[in-house]
């Protein structure tokens, strides 16, 4: 746990190091991905199955509400509403001065 500004600095560029580490892993995980469903795709496979993997492609369907409208077709909706908070820490970057 950060005590001082000296360790709260040192927490904060370990953070910034870790964002992007994670950024770029997640990109590169994204590239695999698509190769791997690229391959499903060109032979025309749902399911594979390798020495130490399996795969299996499926789709999904989501479906949404437009709230707006459906409130002005039957008003108000905020009986039927369920409200959840989460807390988080926000984060913002700041540019350091030349």
């Amino acid at each position: 746990m950060c005590k001082t500004m000296n360790e709260l600095e040192k927490v904060i560029a370990d953070y910034r190091a870790m964002k992007t580490l994670l950024t770029e892993t997640e990109a590169e995980v994204k590239d695999l991905e698509r190769e791997i469903l690229s391959y499903m795709d060109t032979n025309e496979k749902l399911t594979e199955t390798g020495k130490d993997f399996s795969i299996k492609v499926t789709t999904c369907e989501r479906r949404t509400i437009d709230a707006k409208r459906l409130e002005a077709d039957l008003g108000s909706l905020s009986e039927y509403q369920r409200v959840s908070q989460l807390e988080d820490c926000m984060y913002t970057e700041r540019l350091q001065p030349l």
